[in-house]
């Protein structure tokens, strides 16, 4: 039985009209979250779920006892102060291992060129995977918000709108991306994507109960022996990152590169202005040093 019971949450809240007992009711969601998972990044993971699902079927106006219900449960669905550090401490243990031994990319113009490939693929989920691996979007950006818009005379960049995870930013704007591959071919796939499977659109809680195992099966699949360790969907950004990192250095008509790794990454992968913290998880690859002639 899946750990997730987030629907019948959602559904014994319906009998209860007081402050007091839909707190009380939480606090036993919160508990039951706690002895189940096995680790405070499970137990984030689950309140991500849990407060994603609730935000798409809770009204903002929707009261008990004066007080917005979705506003208390947001604030009790979340991991206390003292997890909170330590998940933080454990993060940046991890960022600072990984960053000490980064994975090996084996052959990028090959990586790339299965990316390509999977575009035109009949399954919808290898053409996400190739989206994610040539655009950096999230999985569920690409079936259920993304839009691309192109830039005049450039084919390799366009105008990203629709990021998630935003934790409330309210400097979300559409902005430039580079593309590893051809506007045209990412726009053409992307449309496929979304008339293929209308009912992600808006709905990224859907999609990750739906395509998450998926796609996990298939990126093992579709990129096997091209990076090391296991893969994981996650790391198609990651990578995707770097590359475009190493396209812009090779464009550069300066002796120097003046911006640091983490800001371009921060700038692409559209995290705030100023958090180039955060994307140091995803300095986890590497690719072959060219060698001089």
């Amino acid at each position: 039985m899946s750990i997730c019971q987030v629907e019948n949450f959602y559904h014994s809240l319906q009998k209860y009209n007081t402050k007091e007992a839909v707190l009380k009711r939480t606090a036993r969601e919160v508990e039951y979250l706690n002895s189940k998972c096995g680790s405070i990044g499970s137990l984030k993971r689950y309140f991500s779920i849990y407060r994603n699902y609730l935000k798409e079927n809770i009204k903002q106006d929707r009261l008990v006892s004066g007080v917005p219900l979705l506003n208390l449960l947001l604030q009790s669905l979340r991991l206390s102060n003292e997890q909170q550090a330590t998940f933080m401490q454990a993060q940046r243990q991890e960022i600072s291992t990984s960053q000490g031994n980064l994975r090996k990319i084996y052959n990028v113009d090959k990586y790339i060129a299965v990316a390509v490939g999977l575009l035109g693929a009949v399954s919808v989920y290898d053409r996400i995977l190739g989206l994610t691996a040539l655009t950096g979007r999230r999985v569920a950006e690409i079936a259920c918000s993304a839009k691309l818009q192109p830039i005049k005379d450039n084919n390799l960049k366009a105008i990203f709108e629709g990021q998630l995870k935003t934790k409330g930013r309210t400097d979300v704007l559409p902005y430039e991306i580079p593309l590893l591959h051809d506007y045209n071919a990412i726009a053409k796939s992307l449309t496929s994507v979304q008339e293929s499977k209308p009912q992600f659109l808006a709905n990224p809680a859907l999609f990750n109960a739906t395509a998450a195992s998926k796609l996990s099966a298939l990126v093992k699949k579709r990129f096997a022996g091209l990076f090391e360790g296991e893969q994981k969907t996650k790391d198609l950004r990651a990578i995707y990152a770097l590359l475009a990192f190493n396209n812009f250095q090779e464009q550069e008509q300066s002796e120097f590169t003046t911006i640091s790794v983490n800001k371009f990454f921060a700038n692409i992968l559209g995290h705030s202005v100023n958090d180039v913290v955060t994307c140091g998880s995803y300095i986890d690859f590497c690719t072959p040093n060219k060698k001089e002639v």
